[in-house]
């Protein structure tokens, strides 16, 4: 069995990606090829952006295919969370959605605010992990442009250069202690926070932590040396109490390709009882049941 549990589908043409396709279709042909059992899509909600596929929305893609599971989100900034917090609520208790996934950073929110309170509770309810954003924030507009007059987001200073603090892993350390019994991701091992984000392990046990998105997949930070720095950064995870059983087999598609993850898990030299961990036991362990796992 191999879960990734975390990825993204669009139905509009990618640029600069490894694919240029991230659509549903595409997402079955790649779990046939890689004997994936399972695909957790996340809900996306981008202020700042104006961008996102929300809730409902993906839930219609992936209506009636059991390859796929959904995360689903809601957007932090806005004034009155009732409605997005009702909805998430109703998603829950009907079963469609087994997470929550909060993008601070992306979205300009501090995630020990009280009145965000109300979603993990939300989670501890209906016994529901919550998937974080942490570390880099990928910009709406390219390094290059945000050096130059004229952004892709017309704008001269991409705001999100002033939110990267917002999602280090310090910010989730309050969270973690105040819900002991909510299991959290701070996803794509909060790259470039590997340390900080150690330290809040070592003092959480409900933390966890997932492989993705650790470079843009044939881009040209994806080199030799770049790698095997990633894999020595997870394997200091391993030196943590139930270090292993708290990471978990994740690509971020389209960000970090399918065989680029699988090449990271074959870097780290597992037996066959911790790669089977890594791959699909850890996420069973914190995700609610459901039938397809029987």
């Amino acid at each position: 069995m191999i879960i990734d549990m975390h990825a993204h589908t669009s139905n509009h043409q990618l640029w600069n990606l490894h694919t240029a396709d991230a659509s549903i279709a595409e997402l079955k042909r790649l779990a046939k090829i890689y004997g994936i059992t399972r695909i957790y899509l996340m809900a996306t909600y981008f202020p700042l952006k104006k961008s996102g596929l929300h809730n409902l929305e993906l839930l219609e893609r992936i209506s009636n295919e059991k390859l796929f599971g959904c995360f689903g989100s809601l957007n932090l900034e806005t004034k009155d969370l009732i409605l997005p917090l009702a909805e998430l609520r109703y998603l829950a208790k009907i079963g469609l959605i087994e997470g929550l996934k909060i993008y601070p950073g992306y979205q300009d929110i501090l995630l020990a605010d009280n009145r965000f309170y109300p979603v993990y509770e939300l989670a501890q309810k209906f016994g529901l992990p919550v998937a974080i954003h942490m570390g880099e924030l990928h910009h709406c507009c390219s390094k290059n442009l945000r050096q130059s007059e004229n952004l892709g987001c017309g704008r001269k200073n991409c705001p999100l250069d002033d939110r990267f603090l917002l999602s280090s892993p310090k910010q989730l350390a309050k969270v973690a202690r105040d819900f002991p019994s909510v299991n959290f991701i701070a996803c794509h091992l909060a790259n470039p926070f590997f340390q900080e984000l150690r330290q809040v392990m070592s003092l959480y046990p409900n933390v966890y932590t997932d492989i993705s998105g650790q470079f843009v997949s044939g881009t040209e930070e994806d080199t030799p040396e770049y790698r095997v720095k990633i894999v020595e950064e997870i394997k200091k995870f391993f030196d943590l109490p139930r270090g292993l059983e708290r990471i978990m087999f994740a690509t971020d598609f389209p960000i970090q390709s399918y065989q680029d993850t699988f090449d990271l898990v074959k870097a780290l030299n597992l037996n066959p009882a911790e790669k089977e961990m890594l791959l699909a036991k850890n996420a069973l362990r914190i995700l609610p049941p459901k039938g397809w796992t029987k």
